[in-house]
């Protein structure tokens, strides 16, 4: 009881001092980590361009003023950096189980040591992917970039954004939208992805096409979430209610009580979910469109201005 103790002690400034997590990615990162083969998991790939050369008819075509962009609430972050999770001989040579641990959430030294033993074993019965979750492939061979590639060679076509990640799917209900941008000297692309499963694979893309600008813009902030820093946070949830069942009923109501207050919801560090929206580039044209997609096939989505094509692909355990 001494050592759980101290643990909550340690633990209380990291969770008191940020602000909470929106239920549904605590709801999606809690289901997950109960039952991780529930959720398959996908290969995202995404491509965003615009159109170079615009039709006359095009032209003259009238499109809504647009308001400023509201995003949603529990964003989830891609990282540009991957951390390879096994190394490269392996991913030449074709994935296979190890005994190696995710960590990639820094937490005081006395919580990460708990039941590590218990979790090595756990996870060396399964197969690890080569990133982690919404993680940007480092992949010049990829299907994907050899695509981008033939898109920059035309004269039609730039690409503004490629990008090919992994993340599992939950249904819609707990689903949440992964932050989209990037941006050169002349445009730039802003926006939200959502990817659920029902009975048919969906995504719902919201994205827009802006210019670089000299006119003032208006500022706006976003919070940007770590999925794989909210599944560890998850299982140490998960051992603080398996350590306090095994005390009794009195016990029992106490952890209850801890884990529906505010404070001690799962946190992320606010220097890595905090984003300042680039003031420079002023918005022009929206897609916002949802398609029922097919696995392993490349949809399109169009716009007189741009135009974007998603795959979405089941990963397959080797």
């Amino acid at each position: 009881m001494k050592k759980i103790l101290l643990l909550l002690i340690s633990i209380s400034p990291l969770l008191m001092s940020n602000e909470s997590i929106p239920e549904k990615l605590l709801l999606s990162s809690k289901a997950f980590t109960d039952n991780p083969y529930l959720y398959p998991v996908y290969r995202i790939d995404l491509i965003i361009f615009s159109h170079t050369q615009i039709n006359e008819k095009d032209k003259q075509e009238r499109f809504p003023q647009l308001e400023k962009f509201i995003y949603s609430d529990d964003l989830l972050q891609l990282h540009e950096t991957p951390h390879l999770l096994v190394n490269r001989e392996a991913i030449k040579d074709g994935l296979i189980p190890n005994t190696q641990v995710i960590k990639s959430i820094e937490l005081n030294s006395q919580l990460t040591s708990i039941n590590t033993q218990e979790e090595v074993e756990v996870e060396s019965t399964k197969p690890l992917l080569p990133y982690e979750y919404f993680e940007l492939i480092d992949d010049k061979n990829s299907p994907t970039k050899k695509f981008a590639k033939r898109l920059n060679t035309r004269k039609n076509y730039e690409v503004l954004f490629e990008g090919s990640w992994f993340q599992p799917l939950f249904n819609q209900e707990i689903s949440s939208p992964i932050y989209i941008s990037n941006e050169n000297n002349f445009n730039g692309i802003h926006g939200e992805l959502l990817l659920y499963k029902e009975r048919f694979l969906h995504s719902n893309l919201k994205i827009r096409l802006s210019e670089r600008t000299n006119e003032e813009q208006s500022l706006s902030t976003i919070n940007l979430y770590n999925f794989n820093s909210l599944l560890k946070l998850s299982k140490v949830n998960n051992r603080f209610v398996s350590f306090f069942k095994s005390l009794g009923e009195d016990v029992i109501s106490f952890s209850s009580w801890i884990f529906r207050t505010k404070e001690f919801s799962p946190v992320l560090s606010s220097k890595e979910s905090y984003l300042l929206i680039n003031s420079n580039y002023k918005d022009l044209f929206e897609i916002n469109q949802q398609t029922k997609m097919k696995e392993d096939t490349f949809h399109y989505v169009d716009h007189p201005y741009f135009g974007a094509v998603i795959r979405v692909s089941q990963w397959e355990i080797p």
